[in-house]
């Protein structure tokens, strides 16, 4: 009986007290701090608890208690997950890195002749140019001088 009391208990206070790790304040506003148990279910156990004290009378209240190795081991269960998520995220950007450098010797490979097609392709342009420049000076002096 006193165990599924115990387990009764611990899920009561779990459901007062949601936030996930360690505590940094009661749901009161006041600062909460870190206690030892001196009781004999408990000797030595830490604890957070409300910074306006834990007594019977306040849990009745709801007034944060929280046992210090439960935070511990919420926050490496997050830790956990944000560590798997970034796993995932850095797989990812290694095969867009690895996609990226195939992408780039492929450019490389396709302008490697590139660079002589754009010198004809220029020297065309400069000639056009030229002869565009030459037909205006011939009509300027044919029709106007």
């Amino acid at each position: 009986m006193s165990s599924s009391s115990c387990v009764s208990g611990n899920s009561y206070r779990r459901r007062l007290n949601a936030e996930r790790g360690t505590p940094k304040q009661c749901w009161c506003g006041e600062p909460c701090y870190i206690s030892t148990s001196g009781t004999t279910t408990n000797p030595g156990r830490l604890y957070y608890c409300c910074g306006k004290g834990y007594n019977k009378v306040r849990f009745v209240l709801r007034h944060l208690f929280k046992w210090a190795d439960e935070c511990l081991v919420e926050e490496v269960e997050d830790i956990k997950s944000l560590i798997s998520g970034m796993n995932k995220d850095i797989s990812e950007f290694r095969l867009n890195v690895d996609r990226l450098e195939k992408e780039i010797e492929v450019m490389k490979t396709a302008s490697e002749g590139k660079g002589e097609e754009c010198m004809s392709q220029g020297r065309c342009l400069r000639n056009v140019v030229v002869c565009g420049v030459g037909i205006s000076l011939f009509c300027y002096y044919y029709f106007f001088v």
